[in-house]
């Protein structure tokens, strides 16, 4: 036991002896204990984990590119599937946009070619024809004359403005003479003088409106004839509304007023039917329709004898509903041979400031 106490004391004091250093610095002598860990301990702490493939390359300096060994071990990179994905929604995007204008240019050719056509027919045959992509109704039909002859009115320089600013200028100064003092009679003006036969010219138009809804209540109406100025034999113009063609229901699978309205006023306004350069003098509007004989209406005068003037040039307004498209029934040629001509009693004089 002695001996291994001796051998114990022996190997403590070497590895002091070892750890143990001498530093000398200037005249001074400084002993400095310095304790370290192991050698596998430091190796461990200092040295960073470095992956196998990048410590092949760096133990060799002289070389610049990854080994074909090295390259195939590593994990292929990632694709990034939302980038893909957003690249394949614009790619979809832009071809759906070409697609849309592409559309969007044969339309607008389409409506070109139509509008081109209906002034070709308008100056060469005076016609225009507005096709309906439905049915409509009685009271439409009604509405459709009596705006039309609104504005051929006003287009041809019989009314100074529209109807209905024409109503709202007429109600506005009726309104104003009401609250002055009646009792003061003062001498009359042309002022008054015109305000007499713009109201006269109103009272005529809507009576002849009225009593169109009347006629159209009553029987059908294929064809309406306006003619200004001269006679009947011999009118200056002519305008004729043809709705032979139109087929009429009721319910509310019809087309709606409004709509075939802006298509009926849009037609004429590209087909510039209606205005002319040369000033228009005021002259009378007479109205005939074509009902049936048997149709009870009482205002309307018959006229058997009468029959379309020919000498004059005429301007056709054609309404029909699209064969494609309405499954409704259409009148032929033989069912318009109990119609007969109707005239209106009352006719529409011109008015101007």
């Amino acid at each position: 036991m002695a001996e291994d106490s001796s051998i114990l004391k022996l190997i403590s004091n070497s590895e002091d002896k070892e750890n143990v250093s001498t530093d000398k610095s200037g005249d001074l002598g400084i002993k400095r204990r310095l304790s370290f860990s192991s050698e596998k301990d430091i190796s461990i702490a200092e040295e960073p984990k470095t992956p196998p493939e990048v410590q092949a390359v760096s133990d060799d300096p002289n070389s610049s590119r990854v080994s074909p060994e090295i390259s195939k071990q590593r994990s292929p990179r990632p694709v990034n599937t939302h980038l893909k994905d957003n690249t394949e929604e614009d790619n979809a995007s832009c071809q759906g946009g070409f697609k849309h204008i592409k559309v969007t240019a044969s339309i607008q050719g389409d409506a070109e070619d139509r509008d081109a056509e209906v002034v070709r027919r308008a100056q060469e045959e005076g016609c225009v024809n507005v096709v309906f992509p439905g049915t409509v109704t009685q009271e439409g039909c009604c509405r459709f004359v009596s705006e039309i002859l609104k504005c051929i009115l006003y287009q041809r320089q019989q009314l100074p403005m529209t109807y209905d600013q024409l109503v709202y200028s007429q109600r506005k100064q009726q309104a104003s003479v009401q609250d002055k003092d009646v009792v003061n009679r003062r001498p009359v003006h042309s002022a008054d003088m015109d305000w007499r036969k713009c109201q006269q010219t109103l009272q005529e138009l809507e009576e002849v409106l009225q009593q169109l809804e009347v006629l159209f209540s009553l029987s059908r109406v294929p064809r309406v004839l306006l003619l200004m100025g001269g006679s009947l034999v011999l009118p200056k113009e002519l305008y004729e509304i043809n709705m032979e063609s139109l087929a009429s229901s009721g319910g509310s699978q019809c087309l709606r007023v409004s709509s075939c309205l802006r298509q009926i006023f849009r037609t004429l306004f590209v087909a510039d039917l209606l205005s002319d350069a040369r000033p228009v003098r005021l002259m009378p509007t007479t109205v005939l329709v074509l009902a049936h004989r048997d149709c009870g209406v009482g205002w309307f005068r018959p006229k058997l004898q009468f029959k379309v003037p020919t000498r004059v040039k005429k301007q056709i307004i054609v309404l029909s509903s699209d064969p494609n498209v309405c499954k409704e029934p259409r009148a032929e040629g033989s069912d318009w041979e109990d119609y007969v001509w109707f005239q209106a009693p009352v006719t529409i004089k011109g008015f101007s400031n």
